[in-house]
């Protein structure tokens, strides 16, 4: 299989220092200044690789979204059952929102700032990873794999119930915003491994047909 062609290293340089920044302070902090001074890079050749800011924060997004969607997609187009599918996309996610955590809290502290790039990115998620999960609950439930209920209630269900935790752990982390129970318990099971796997298989558990009596 050819190998991916690699960017320019000046590009490259301004990506991975730009992701550094937004993992520490977020988009909203970043500056094409700091970018480039940490890049060692002079601010011409930012204009001339990018253009602008939002332009630059869009390419991030997406050059550190895209290997997640298109996992996510081959996953979705492999030959499998429904329910095999759905649960190892979910796995997949959970393990990405896990080790991306920090800065996924960031954008959603960003998008509610006002940083139009990221507000952008999260307006663009519904017909990406969310409609490839979506049609594989309906898929569930038309094989009988899943209850009968409105599916997009039920991942609703399932991205809340699964990820919140790990995000709610990240940004309330140090802050001593809640109770000292809560705290401890997130900090035991929001994002550890095996307890993520505890809590898809609850879930799927729960979402499957009820028993006849």
């Amino acid at each position: 299989m050819d190998s991916k062609p690699s960017l320019n290293p000046t590009r490259q340089s301004l990506i991975d220092y730009g992701l550094q920044q937004a993992v520490r302070g977020g988009f909203r902090a970043l500056t094409v200044r700091g970018v480039c001074a940490a890049a060692g890079v002079n601010p011409g050749s930012f204009v001339y690789h990018f253009g602008s800011r939002e332009a630059f924060i869009s390419e991030l997004i997406e050059t550190w979204y895209a290997p997640l969607f298109t996992s996510l997609q081959w996953q979705f187009d492999r030959d499998a059952d429904p329910m095999t599918r759905l649960t190892d996309m979910l796995r997949q996610l959970l393990g990405f929102v896990r080790e991306q955590r920090t800065l996924i809290s960031q954008m959603l502290l960003d998008a509610g700032a006002g940083e139009v790039a990221v507000q952008r990115f999260v307006a663009s998620l519904a017909p990406r990873h969310p409609r490839l999960l979506l049609q594989c609950v309906m898929a569930a439930q038309q094989a009988g794999q899943l209850r009968k209920a409105d599916p997009l209630h039920m991942l609703m269900f399932l991205l809340s119930s699964l990820g919140m935790p790990v995000l709610l752990r990240t940004m309330t982390e140090g802050k001593g915003l809640l109770p000292e129970m809560v705290e401890q318990g997130m900090g035991r099971f929001a994002a550890e491994p095996d307890a993520l796997e505890e809590r898809l298989g609850w879930a799927l558990q729960g979402l499957k047909p009820e028993e006849s009596p």
